[in-house]
């Protein structure tokens, strides 16, 4: 089977229905082709929360599309500050795609190519299907950079000896009493990163490391030097940050090894809260993600390269089509906190810019890559890889969909 459409978007987290979202808009006929069976990746599958610093005092960073889906979040009782409801964000989401064609539990097997341009994409859904997908530009929001990486783009993974960060699996805890959190806080505030406030409309915590050395040393087998949370909107809930596993994450047996290893972490942490943790010794798991927390694994090289000094210098560009403040954050092998880490309260006084040309191909004219794959070097990206970034990188490549026509290369200076 063969399908036409004028552009086709690859990975349907919060970059790519951006994209397609702002594509469609303009008149195109669009396809968003997506793994998975529903929408919004790491933030709604991946149980990711909450939405990190996209703001600076009083002035929003963010683009046009994330700031309605925090407005669309907020009208249907799913958005507390930063934080938010998953599974209200799906209906957000597929209410932004009506009048899209969505193709679900889709993967490219195969890209057609010729030159330094995409001719075709041909995909095999769940059910055993082929599809060939024909396009005039397509768009890899995939987070691996799977559609550009079997196109034959370049591409770097890792740091400068090849390691990637560290992978998370998320989870939920519910029935936790927060006045008890607060309480601990209060207590013993050098028992927390420095940045932790007792007195926060929403809770965000990270610390317990006197109760995490009890724990070790009672035998528990937990993989982090620390316990972080964050407050959710609804019910007394958080989100658990914590788990921590070093693999290379552009090996599937690795990867899926690790889906195992860190399910029995979840298990570890979850005792440890219950058992250490005042205000959580009736809480209960309530989900555990079914979508590995990756943060980094392909770089797609695009035509410029952002940068970990970018990010440092506050640099702006001329051709700049997103705004962040987000600073550089590894997450590195070895999971040791310093007593000046435990102290660090982080600083955004500046903003710097991320340039089109780091979400446009080197390699192939009419190939866009938006999220956490885009052309940026290791430290850049683990600046730029938040999901309000993210967004705004699909947001403003759907943007310039109107100015070209068949190569992406139209818009570049």
């Amino acid at each position: 089977m063969k399908v036409q459409y004028d552009v086709a978007v690859f990975g349907a987290g919060l970059a790519g229905v951006a994209a397609t979202v702002n594509a469609f808009k303009a008149g195109k006929k669009v396809i968003l082709v997506e793994q998975s069976f529903t929408v919004g990746g790491n933030a709604t599958i991946g149980l990711v929360n909450p939405f990190m610093r996209y703001w600076l005092d009083d002035k929003v960073l963010s683009g046009e599309f994330f700031n309605e889906i925090l407005r669309e979040l907020d009208e249907v009782g799913g958005l507390y500050k930063n934080t938010f409801d998953s599974e209200l964000l799906k209906i957000v989401l597929f209410r932004k795609l009506t009048g899209v064609e969505l193709l679900f539990r889709a993967i490219p097997i195969k890209v057609n190519v010729s030159g330094n341009r995409i001719n075709s994409v041909e995909v095999q859904t769940s059910l055993g299907n082929r599809i060939e997908i024909e396009a005039s530009l397509y768009i890899d929001a995939t987070g691996d950079g799977s559609l550009s990486y079997m196109a034959g783009c370049s591409f770097e993974s890792g740091d400068e000896k090849g390691d990637n960060q560290a992978v998370t699996l998320m989870f939920t805890i519910a029935n936790v009493n927060f006045e008890e959190v607060r309480k601990s806080i209060r207590r013993n505030p050098e028992n927390f990163f420095s940045w932790v406030s007792p007195d926060a409309e929403v809770l965000s915590v990270a610390g317990y490391f006197e109760e995490v050395k009890s724990a070790k040393k009672d035998g528990i087998d937990y993989p982090n030097e620390f316990f972080f949370f964050n407050q959710l909107p609804t019910g007394n809930r958080v989100t658990v940050n914590t788990t921590h596993l070093h693999v290379k994450t552009i090996d599937d047996f690795q990867l899926s090894a690790a889906m195992a290893k860190l399910h029995e972490q979840v298990f570890n942490v979850y005792k440890f809260a219950k058992q250490y943790v005042s205000g959580f010794e009736d809480s209960y798991i309530e989900k555990i993600a079914p979508l590995l927390g990756i943060r980094e694994s392909r770089r797609i090289e695009g035509k410029y390269k952002f940068k970990g000094t970018d990010v440092v210098e506050k640099r702006k560009f001329k051709n700049a089509v997103v705004r962040a403040c987000y600073g550089i954050d590894v997450h590195k092998r070895e999971t040791t906190i310093s007593q000046e880490e435990r102290k660090v309260v982080p600083k955004y006084e500046d903003y710097y810019e991320i340039p089109l040309e780091s979400l446009i191909s080197k390699d192939f004219e009419n190939l866009a890559v938006v999220g956490r794959c885009f052309s940026s070097d290791f430290l850049g990206q683990s600046a730029a890889r938040i999901m309000p970034t993210c967004t705004d990188m699909g947001d403003a490549i759907g943007k310039m969909i109107t100015k070209c026509q068949k190569s992406f290369y139209e818009i570049l200076p």
